[in-house]
């Protein structure tokens, strides 16, 4: 069981890597459109897709910001009564809140691949990019949340607190990545 865990810690560093580049060039095509579109006002020039492209930015930082703030435990979540349990009933708890917000983001990111084939179809106002293209990359953080989700939720059902705590946290994962 604890090469499963150490593969699996190895495969999310991996996908740490992709979420904070992805979060990277989004933050950084957020900000290059908004410094562009400050200047282009200045300078009386027309630059009407900054506007568009800096909000698709904002969405898709966002996504990869998620799963960033997931891996570092960053995520709002209240434990008040998971923590006042007996080890197994909170083990219990801890896998079903994984599994349900695992079983969210899976149930999201399929409805969102129904809908894909229709998005294609239709372009943004501005940019003219299949509408697809935006929520391709969106998917691709929510599947990252979904995969981390449902890992989670074996690692409560599986381990006990003492494996847990043997074990590096998500804050000392995230401080090897950076």
């Amino acid at each position: 069981m604890k090469k499963f865990f150490t593969g699996a810690e190895r495969f999310f560093g991996a996908m740490d890597r992709v979420a904070y580049v992805g979060a990277a060039l989004s933050v950084g095509g957020m900000l290059f459109c908004v410094t562009l579109q400050v200047v282009a006002r200045m300078t009386a020039l027309t630059v009407n897709w900054t506007t568009e492209l800096s909000q698709y930015c904002f969405l898709w930082g966002t996504t990869f910001a998620s799963y960033i703030a997931a891996r570092r435990g960053k995520l709002i979540g209240v434990e008040l009564i998971q923590n006042m349990m007996p080890g197994a009933v909170r083990r219990v708890m801890k896998f079903f809140s994984w599994l349900t917000c695992g079983v969210f983001y899976g149930i999201v990111n399929y409805y969102c691949l129904i809908q894909l084939q229709r998005l294609m179809e239709q372009f943004t106002p501005i940019l003219k990019w299949p509408m697809g293209m935006v929520y391709v990359v969106m998917m691709i953080g929510l599947l990252l949340l979904t995969v981390y989700s449902f890992y989670l939720a074996v690692r409560a059902l599986l381990l006990t607190e003492k494996q847990e705590k043997r074990e590096k946290t998500a804050e000392e994962i995230a401080e090897e990545v950076e």
